[in-house]
């Protein structure tokens, strides 16, 4: 079977486990909140920018089809294209083969296979066109100094820059990884008008963030600003501990181990069939990984803000697992990577649906809380019995009908919503300090207010 064959496979195969996991699953409290931009369009919110908003969209019909597996499906149709355009980027890179162990790889991480891959989050579209903009930025470079390059591969990179950051913010770190590749490695481009051009086009993509933000007091930049300190009195050594072991873990232990012993292999000269571009995969992944660890001395991160710098990595290990392991053999590497990820996912997943008992707090007031299995399961079935005690309220004339329900934070809000307040035709208010019900004040707007 030739590589072509095997990366239709991977990606059919893959597809069908997503679409399975998908399915059996409820939403998680950041994509039910996700689902809330999709009611309407907005050129920005309050926390990201519109792209997984479009998504969602699409996939359910315009909001018609909201059964999980339509509204995430944005996502599994997101890991698909990455998974054949990181295959294409490892053959241009060195072969076919290449190309194939750099999809095995991404098909192993539970950054890009599961939650950028499976959940519908900002990160799904964002690592689609964060790969797109390294497809085109390679198709760039290969054209040696002096050589022309055709001005369509500088526009495609413009919009591929400009889409991904209109997905989330950290698509800029292109931009800054390919600069500083020019800078450093290939200065003859600085004299090319389209690579300014380029990155004109890219600005007028992301207008509309800052549009949405003027006429909103410059709100995203002010809560990132509130929660993100670059500076502190005294690093917190537990916050930086998480995002350590939290990108281990997202990006699977075993792959993470390879990225480590590839980068150990550049440090040291040890590896001579890198490709000559391989510090444009440097630049494009150790500045955010670097910025997220400073970060996490001073803040609470959460490991994936900096998962798609590891696409990079992927690359790079790539390459360097073909040069040392046989043609003939399937290296030992993706076999373990692959066992891991499978024994994990079938372990969360059973987890969540039949774990026997409970793993959060016992406490009356905070019944539940630190159980991440409640977050994806068990909605449905209280909206029914909500719903019968509410109905049963009415009928003994302990309340009236048409009670609106009232959050005083985005999570719960959103499950709230999704499954009890817009199937059951009941009215949703969130009332708070903004910082804590993020979009439900711009949705409060387009609600009904509550009557004396």
């Amino acid at each position: 079977m030739n590589f072509n064959k095997k990366i239709g496979l991977l990606i059919i195969l893959s597809s069908l486990l997503r679409m399975v996991v998908a399915g059996s699953l409820e939403l998680g409290n950041d994509e039910v909140y996700y689902q809330t931009y999709a009611r309407h369009l907005q050129w920005n919110y309050f926390d990201h920018p519109p792209m997984v908003a479009l998504l969602i969209r699409l996939t359910t019909g315009n909001l018609f089809l909201q059964h999980e597996i339509f509204i995430r499906l944005g996502s599994i149709l997101c890991a698909a294209g990455g998974t054949w355009l990181i295959f294409k980027i490892g053959s241009r890179l060195r072969q076919e083969r290449t190309g194939w162990i750099a999809a095995m790889l991404y098909s192993t991480s539970f950054y890009t296979s599961v939650i950028a891959g499976t959940f519908i989050l900002p990160d799904s579209p964002q690592v689609l066109f964060w790969l797109l903009g390294i497809y085109f930025m390679i198709r760039i470079l290969e054209n040696k100094p002096g050589e022309k390059i055709h001005a369509s591969l500088f526009i495609l990179l413009g919009i591929s820059i400009g889409l991904c950051i209109m997905s989330k913010v950290h698509g800029i770190f292109l931009w800054l990884g390919f600069g500083a590749y020019i800078i450093f490695h290939r200065r003859d481009l600085l004299k090319w008008p389209m690579l300014w051009i380029s990155g004109v086009i890219s600005l007028g993509i992301v207008f509309p963030i800052y549009w949405w933000n003027l006429q909103n007091h410059f709100i995203t930049y002010s809560y990132h600003q509130s929660r993100i300190r670059f500076l502190g009195n005294q690093p917190d050594w537990d916050h930086f501990l998480q995002q350590v072991l939290g990108s281990v873990f997202y990006s699977n232990p075993v792959n993470f181990i390879l990225y480590t012993l590839t980068l150990y292999a550049i440090a040291r000269k040890k590896t001579k069939q890198l490709p000559g571009i391989y510090p444009l995969f440097l630049w494009l992944s150790l500045p955010l990984i670097g910025v997220l660890l400073w970060t996490s001395l001073f803040n609470e991160t959460l490991p994936h803000w900096s998962g798609p710098a590891y696409l990079s990595l992927m690359l790079l290990a790539a390459c360097w697992l073909d040069e040392k392991t046989p043609p003939v053999n399937f290296p030992a590497w993706l076999r373990a990577a692959g066992w891991v990820y499978g024994g994990i996912v079938t372990a969360g997943v059973w987890g969540i649906l039949f774990l026997p008992f409970r793993i959060g707090s016992s406490q009356d007031q905070n019944l539940g809380k630190g159980d991440i299995t409640l977050d994806m399961s068990g909605w449905k079935s209280f909206a029914r019995r909500f719903d019968s005690l509410y109905q049963a309220d009415i009928k003994s004339g302990n309340m009236k009908p048409g009670a609106t329900l009232i959050s005083d934070y985005w999570f719960p809000a959103g499950h709230l919503d999704h499954y009890y307040g817009i199937p059951y035709h009941h009215n949703l208010l969130v009332f708070g300090p903004l910082n804590d019900i993020h979009h439900f004040a711009w949705l409060n707007q387009r609600r009904p207010r509550l009557k004396p």
